[in-house]
């Protein structure tokens, strides 16, 4: 390496991270950005070439020395061989944001990754949950106490609705109207709309509120949590509902379940009962057809057999 000190970036990630939140984008969205630019500002800082004809650490921001498309593109394998190609795909858009943001405010004349494709992502179905392993998961759930009901509901919830965790997550009593039987959730680009449940899931969630009330001792409050912890009492955070649904899959003695395979199994099970396209896309707020491609690869052989045995051609004619 030169002996010349390696650029740092961080004093400019700060000014986006403060850019971004004046923007009032979401937590989630404020937190890849974030990651983002920590991990580059980490790989620059402690950057080695891999061969000796290879660029060396910038030095400064643009210029002879400054971080080139080599840099990223380093950065970019690297992380796709240590994590995961999503992981490196979603760095590579986080970062362009980010180079494009630097360009804006003048810092930069033209952004390293003008011309850089983004990695290819290979297509991962996220397998579909069981009606089996569905029921075993809401059997362990069964009873009458605080927490019985919460977890219920909760499960209820990601099944019904499709939202994400941090859109269920991150709710409070008045986002929910249980005669209306909808929840208004808050998604990417910090959007809200309202997401319908059902007859079963509107009574799950009614048992659990008045547990609720009565766990607390008193009337509940429009602007109380939505989920509320047992030992604190207070808003359940996505790690806590995380672990959860982690600890009830293995009591139920089924594979873990990640919460983001209910909104998978919720497309899935629309797709599979001849529900409508474009309703399924206002309730999971895709503003993109590709979604549907994406969620629809999950399972879409069983859908392929089931509609197969419906329009059989040989059974038509026999």
């Amino acid at each position: 390496m030169s002996d010349s000190k390696a650029y740092d970036i961080g004093p400019l990630a700060a000014s986006w991270a403060r850019s971004l939140r004046a923007r009032n984008l979401s937590e989630n969205t404020q937190r890849i950005y974030g990651r983002a630019t920590k991990d580059l500002r980490e790989f620059l800082l402690s950057y080695e070439p891999d061969e000796a004809d290879a660029r060396p650490a910038p030095t400064e921001l643009e210029g002879p020395n400054g971080i080139h498309r080599e840099h990223l593109e380093v950065h970019l394998t690297r992380l796709r061989e240590r994590t995961s190609p999503g992981n490196a795909h979603q760095h590579f858009r986080s970062l362009k944001t980010f180079f494009n943001w630097l360009v804006d405010e003048e810092e930069m004349d033209r952004s390293p990754m003008r011309t850089m494709k983004a990695p290819e992502v290979p297509e991962v179905e996220v397998p579909v949950i069981p009606d089996d392993a569905l029921k075993k998961l809401l059997s362990v759930c069964k009873g009458t106490g605080f927490k019985q009901r919460r977890d219920t509901a909760i499960i209820m919830m990601f099944l019904d609705t499709g939202a994400r965790l941090s859109e269920l997550t991150k709710r409070t009593q008045d986002k929910l109207d249980l005669d209306l039987m909808v929840l208004h959730a808050r998604g990417k680009a910090d959007r809200e709309r309202p997401l319908p449940f059902g007859r079963t899931t509107a009574i799950a969630m009614d048992r659990y509120l008045r547990a609720a009330g009565k766990y607390l001792g008193r009337p509940l409050e429009p602007g109380d949590p939505l989920w509320i912890s047992v030992k604190r009492r207070q808003a359940m955070t996505v790690w806590g509902i995380g672990t959860m649904i982690e600890n009830r899959c293995k009591e139920a003695g089924i594979p873990h379940v990640h919460p983001h395979q209910f909104r998978h199994t919720f497309a899935h099970l629309w797709k599979v009962n001849g529900g409508n396209e474009d309703a399924l896309m206002r309730i999971m707020g895709w503003r993109s057809r590709q979604m549907l491609s994406r969620y629809g690869a999950s399972a879409g052989e069983e859908r392929a057999r089931q509609q197969h045995r419906d329009l059989s051609p040989g059974d038509r004619l026999g």
